[in-house]
């Protein structure tokens, strides 16, 4: 039986046909189906402020201007489609609009959308709709050829078609592969619906053909692939049996930015996606600075009542890096290797990237070099080093790139270092920019081939920096592991404002080191602390051991860059989590030196200059006299480590609620000059919604 689609279809017989074909869809059919329709209305919903009622004639037929009409307008789309087409033919025939008309694609016919609505290929079919409706309104050869056809009086233009051929049958969506699902997508538009019931010179083409939809370009969300490395909580530690724990300092800021990402997006994080230090650290404080940059760093240590367990302390340590006068700042050589592969071509990856980098642009002297590596497929050369001084050559470079093709990262990154190599300067900074979204997948791609690479090539002295686009395909496992290996920093970028933050308000942290490999060792006295955690830093443990041991890479510091930890200890005589043992009662009568019997702590911080191998010490004890009334500092940067915690199902914190996060964060605000700390109290109060508390 031929299919009813090959025949021409008016108004009265389209209804009919949908509602012969009108069989209880299933569940899943019903979701991606509202889906699609929600995609495509907010999308319209977004751009209304960009079209004026007159401004085209597709809008004023269709009322797309009124994106309050719109929801209405999206159940009954179907059956008034067939009379929107129909007035859309008749007045573009009289007008002389032929020119427009046959710059765009054959559109879905209701074959394709009726059969796509119960298939997983919906959202290909749809983007693919998307695709050739812009390429032929962009392609000056297709419009100049369409404009000759259209000139000749005699006959109507349709679709250009190599071959009659009837819609692909719905049964054979359902059997495809997925690799299949595309093809048998654009078949069906190059092929389906009324157009297919005429030949290509016949002269009732323009009235069987069905006009098409001008679709907004859809964000069509499909199952995350998103990575993240797995992290248990740490542990309460009984100090009598460990009282020594070691890690690498964090000033990565990546997590906070996904996690206020997928919040506003309407879902609460994965656990893994959240790591609490990134949160804390996202913010400024204002601790102590250093006196000059030969000891670039000063601890500030504050002990407070903890928020979330009665009868425990947190012990708050602040570090602050020295900063970096604008006359002292050194030249830089920067290269930017670019991710342009197919998994880019998303408005929140490749296009943000490029206003990104022209950000960061604007804060380079006119002495600095640029140079651009991209890589999909291959990697090349995009940008020779420039100088800063020449705008124009490298935001034109910029401007120029496009998505395409595979992702050979690791050739991009060896490509990169060559580069940066070459140029390489005495005193100068020396660092690889990487933007992607992590999608490695030609070449060496894991973190532990990758981290082996960066490890090799880091003893060059070029610094590796990661920033991050797009959500879906983000693997931050991989660009963790890059920026920590790479002695750089990883930064999120998920917005404009985002990457004003990172690359203009804080350009010295993020481009001009002034320490690498820095750790932090913090020894708790038995006689007066019985059990500590470490909040956060699950990534960056250390063995006790690697703390002398200056061939152990560790984290980085930027000019000016805050650190912060936040250890919670029960004090001897304070509620425990774990029993002293039966066998070991020296555990629980340690006595105190009389030297010591001040101190909870003694805290020591190694770390390396910049063009250094050997490391130096700082070491300072943490006593009961630090024991006063916390800095708004501290307690902003407890409601966002508990706030952290809370999102990650931490069992430590299970009393704590999101009221009290919003409490102790709205005292200590401040004045918020930035507006990040309001920003902030937004994302709890969200994610207190989403939570349903």
């Amino acid at each position: 039986m031929d299919d009813p689609m090959d025949d021409p279809v008016d108004d009265k017989a389209l209804k009919k046909l949908l509602d012969s074909r009108a069989e209880a869809p299933g569940d899943n059919t019903r979701k991606r189906a509202v889906n699609l329709a929600l995609a495509e209305f907010d999308a319209a919903q977004q751009e209304r402020n960009k079209i004026t009622q007159g401004s085209s004639l597709w809008h004023r037929l269709t009322g797309r201007y009124n994106p309050n009409e719109r929801r209405d307008r999206m159940n009954r789309k179907m059956i008034y489609g067939g009379m929107a087409t129909a007035m859309v033919v008749v007045m573009a025939g009289t007008l002389g609009v032929q020119h427009y008309m046959i710059s765009v694609p054959p559109a879905v016919s209701v074959g394709d959308f009726t059969r796509a609505a119960s298939l997983k290929d919906k959202a290909v079919l749809h983007e693919e709709v998307v695709t050739d409706f812009n390429i032929a309104q962009s392609t000056e050869g297709e419009m100049a050829e369409s404009s000759a056809v259209a000139s000749a009086p005699a006959m109507p233009m349709a679709p250009p078609m190599a071959e009659a051929r009837g819609p692909v049958p719905a049964t054979q969506y359902d059997r495809a592969a997925p690799e299949q699902m595309a093809q048998l997508a654009k078949r069906e538009m190059n092929y389906g619906g009324a157009v297919t019931s005429a030949a290509p010179g016949d002269a009732g083409v323009m009235a069987n053909m069905v006009m098409p939809y001008p679709y907004p370009d859809p964000y069509i969300e499909t199952e995350s692939r998103d990575q993240f490395q797995k992290a248990a909580d740490n542990p309460v530690k009984v100090t009598a049996a460990e009282p020594v724990s070691t890690f690498s300092i964090d000033v990565d800021t990546a997590s906070y930015s996904v996690v206020r990402r997928m919040i506003n997006n309407g879902t609460l994080p994965p656990a893994d996606a959240v790591r609490v230090e990134e949160l804390v650290n996202y913010f400024d404080y204002d601790y102590a600075l250093p006196q000059d940059k030969a000891q670039p760093f000063r601890a500030s240590v504050t002990i407070m009542p903890s928020p979330w367990n009665e009868g425990r302390k947190l012990m708050h340590v602040g570090i602050k890096g020295y900063d970096i006068a604008a006359t002292e700042k050194p030249r830089s050589n920067l290269v930017f290797l670019i991710d342009v592969s197919g998994s880019m071509n998303a408005p929140d990856k490749l296009p943000l990237l490029k206003s990104s980098v022209k950000m960061l642009l604007n804060q380079m002297g006119p002495d600095d070099t640029v140079s651009i590596v991209t890589y999909a497929g291959n990697a090349g050369t995009v940008l020779e080093p420039t100088k800063a001084s020449d705008k124009a050559k490298i935001v034109a470079a910029i401007d120029n790139l496009n998505p395409g093709g595979g992702t050979a990262g690791a050739a991009g990154i060896e490509e990169a270092y060559r580069l940066a190599e070459s140029v390489k300067a005495d005193g100068a900074v020396n660092r690889v920019v990487l933007a992607t979204d992590g999608d490695f997948n030609i070449g060496a791609s894991g973190p532990d081939e990758l981290k082996a690479l960066i490890e090799a090539k880091r003893k060059s002295g070029v610094f590796l920096s990661v920033l991050g686009f797009g959500m879906g395909n983000l693997n931050d496992h991989l660009m963790q592991a890059l920026a920590q290996n790479g002695n750089g920093t990883a930064a999120y970028i998920d917005n404009l404002n985002e990457a004003r933050k990172v690359l203009v308000e804080e350009a010295s942290s993020t481009l001009f080191p002034i320490a690498k490999d820095v750790k932090i060792q913090m020894e708790f006295n038995p006689a007066t602390v019985a059990e500590y955690r470490l909040v956060g830093y699950e990534t960056r443990h250390l063995n006790r051991e690697d703390f002398n041991n200056d061939a152990v890479d560790a984290g980085d510091i930027g000019a000016g860059h805050t650190v912060t930890a936040i250890y919670e200890i029960t004090p001897v005589g304070g509620p425990r989590a774990v029993d002293d043992s039966r066998y070991a009662p020296e555990a629980a009568t340690a006595k105190a030196d009389a030297n010591f019997a001040d101190e909870y702590a003694f805290l020591k911080i190694r770390y390396k200059l910049p063009d250094a191998d050997t490391s130096q010490l700082i070491s300072t004890p943490v006593t009961k006299a630090q024991e006063t009334a916390p800095s708004a500092d501290a307690q902003w940067a407890a409601a966002v480590a508990g706030f952290g915690q809370k999102l990650k199902g931490g069992q430590n914190v299970h009393t704590l609620t999101y009221d009290r996060i919003l409490s102790q964060a709205q005292a200590a605000k401040g004045a918020d000059e930035t507006g990040y700390r309001a920003e902030f109290i937004n994302m709890v109060k969200l994610a207190k919604t989403l939570a349903g508390e």
